[in-house]
């Protein structure tokens, strides 16, 4: 899936094939995460479509693309969450699975996923009370693990 290798005259965007595969990718993860016995968990009351359409504006921009992603990030958007490292692990193993799916170029899935890996350190607890809503009435997200 790669024609062109990234510069800094062609942004890794323009490699991948743009928003349209960017989107590809998040909708095979999606469906992988949505399907995950433990993952399916954290997503129980939202809407698939709005976090894959989140995701990829937000890695649009990450990959060099336009910056129109308006929502939090991901420090911000995740408190609630009791994201563990073996959750993190897991989800960022669907991530590569999916970017193997779509047929992304191995080096060029080798920087999403290490771009991705980023995240981990702002998004990971060790704690079920490091987690607090984003707003005073929003519950604390921690699913069992199966």
């Amino acid at each position: 899936m790669q024609a062109q290798r990234a510069t800094s005259e062609v942004p890794l965007i323009d490699v991948i094939g743009g928003r349209d595969v960017v989107l590809r990718v998040h909708r095979v993860f999606y469906g992988k995460v949505y399907a995950h016995p433990w993952l399916k968990g954290f997503f129980a009351n939202s809407d698939r479509q709005h976090q894959e359409n989140q995701l990829t504006d937000f890695f649009v921009g990450i990959l060099g693309g336009p910056l129109t992603y308006s929502g939090r990030l991901p420090n911000k958007a995740h408190p609630h969450l009791f994201i563990t490292d073996e959750v993190f692990d897991i989800r960022h193993g669907l991530l590569a699975e999916a970017l193997a799916e779509v047929r992304i170029d191995p080096d060029i899935a080798a920087i999403w996923l290490e771009r991705d890996e980023l995240f981990r350190k702002v998004i990971v607890k060790k704690s079920v009370s490091e987690c607090h809503g984003r707003y005073k009435t929003e519950a604390v997200i921690a699913p069992a693990k199966p």
